[in-house]
């Protein structure tokens, strides 16, 4: 993937700079980007991308393809330097498993498990179906700039969002569901990376209930799992319908649940998270 597009150029980093500490360890000098900011940190389907495209440059089997990420968030990160810790735990036949932990300040940013399998037999079914929705050009793109959503965060230029299922942001019908299409703003081609990046791109759907209080959600683990490995057939300015919803929430945590589908209809892959629930700090008066 080139590295014109913004994605790939803010995970790039220097394979020669790696340093293998053991047969099956390897610490590899990155830098988080300053332009995937939320409300604190980088994003963290962006820190999922940069921690899936430093484990696929080790020596993967080569008829083996991500599978899930499970991504476990740890400690708040900051633009600038870090390190990757990378870990070989099993390099099987059918099976392997990768670890990647993301490094700041001596202290844990991110973890993510990644599995990578070979096809095993031609048996398949699905009984999920992709939501009725308008499609994607038919449908405005949502102009940020133009709301007043505490949503509108820095990370969000990078993608064309288009709201199909549930409410606008900032609206709350009770359902605890919301989606619509999206697809990188500068259209790059879709890979496992770039769809883990975008699992995490769209506003919570907790939004949506009825609650007392606003919030916002940090993840604390994110799992993907890939249903669909070969993306070459979609064309590099597809878009994706992403579909999210809460239904489970307790003690402050709550459980998003994604699905993602190409036009067609295809599922490519399904998300699973948890978050803890943060009333936002009411906005201190202006200053007279």
């Amino acid at each position: 993937m080139t590295q014109a597009f913004r994605l790939d150029n803010d995970i790039r980093f220097d394979p020669t700079q790696r340093v293998q500490t053991t047969d099956q360890t390897w610490t590899q000098p990155v830098t988080i980007s300053d332009r995937w900011q939320v409300i604190v940190g980088p994003n963290g389907g962006y820190l999922g991308a940069l921690l899936l495209g430093c484990i696929k440059t080790l020596a993967i089997q080569r008829d083996q393809t991500v599978r899930s990420v499970a991504l476990s968030f740890i400690s708040p990160s900051v633009p600038g330097a870090a390190a990757i810790a990378l870990r070989c735990v099993k390099a099987g036949r059918t099976i392997s498993l990768y670890t990647a932990e993301l490094i700041q300040n001596d202290r844990t940013i991110a973890i993510a498990n990644t599995h990578f399998a070979a096809r095993r037999l031609d048996a398949a079914f699905c009984d999920e179906t992709m939501p009725n929705v308008s499609p994607a050009h038919e449908i405005t793109p949502t102009d940020w700039r133009q709301t007043d959503s505490k949503f509108a965060v820095p990370f969000r230029q990078h993608f064309d969002q288009r709201i199909a299922i549930g409410p606008e942001p900032g609206a709350r019908d009770g359902s605890g569901r919301i989606g619509g299409w999206m697809r990188f703003i500068d259209c790059r081609p879709l890979d496992d990376i770039g769809l883990l990046a975008m699992s995490d791109a769209w506003y919570p759907s907790i939004i949506s209930r009825h609650l007392d209080f606003d919030v916002h959600v940090p993840t604390i683990d994110h799992t993907v799992h890939f249903l669909q490995t070969d993306f070459s057939a979609l064309p590099d300015d597809a878009y994706i319908l992403f579909e999210f919803s809460t239904e489970l929430a307790q003690d402050g945590y709550l459980i998003e649940n994604g699905r993602m589908f190409s036009s067609c209809g295809t599922l490519l892959a399904v998300s699973r998270q948890m978050a803890a629930m943060v009333p936002f700090e009411p906005e201190a008066p202006a200053a007279i």
